[in-house]
């Protein structure tokens, strides 16, 4: 009997821990609970295509990506080169940077896959990820079709991150935060932003 009592208070005991990680399992709603939202990147020609920007403070880039693959095993994990690093999802990618207003910090990216595929230049993924991740993930010559339509010079319609796409460009077409560096929660990709 004694034995019995010890093997129920054990699975339950199992049970519920494993019941209370199942909360978190989801690493975009982990972002949206765990870390300010700082701005709203809005894709000019899709409602449903947007890049929701956090800010982790007083964390590096490896340590946020750490983190992140803690929450939620990506489908890819990029090469951590140049102060920035991805991690591919199901359906969104997450590309961490370092803030280039402060370097103690970190920025959160998690963009649509459509929002990458249209706006992203192709040479912000060189070094990260292996050349064929890509192709697989948004066609065959995407990254040819993505250079020669985003040209040698930054183009309105071509994105390098929300940190290293130059002073005031997030705004030129459509940050949707009363302000760079504004502190306010929001519920993240799927909260009807």
């Amino acid at each position: 009997m004694k034995k019995r009592m010890f093997l129920l208070t054990v699975l339950f005991a199992a049970l519920i821990g494993v019941l209370s990680g199942c909360g978190n399992s989801n690493v975009e709603e982990y972002i949206s609970e765990r870390y300010p939202l700082i701005d709203v990147v809005q894709s000019p020609s899709s409602e449903n295509d947007n890049s929701y920007i956090y800010q982790a403070e007083n964390q590096s880039v490896p340590e946020v990506a750490e983190e992140l693959i803690g929450v939620e095993q990506p489908e890819e994990t990029g090469e951590y080169v140049n102060d920035k690093q991805v991690l591919i999802y199901d359906n969104h990618l997450i590309i961490l940077t370092k803030d280039p207003n402060n370097d103690a910090n970190s920025l959160i990216e998690v963009a649509t896959e459509g929002f990458v595929r249209d706006y992203y230049r192709p040479g912000f993924f060189q070094g990260m990820l292996i050349g064929h991740v890509l192709t697989d993930m948004f066609g065959k010559n995407w990254d040819n079709k993505q250079r020669n339509r985003c040209g040698p010079n930054r183009t309105e319609d071509c994105y390098e991150s929300y940190g290293s796409s130059g002073a005031g460009y997030y705004g030129s077409w459509g940050s949707g935060s009363s302000g760079r560096g504004a502190t306010f929660r929001g519920g993240g990709p799927g909260e009807g932003k």
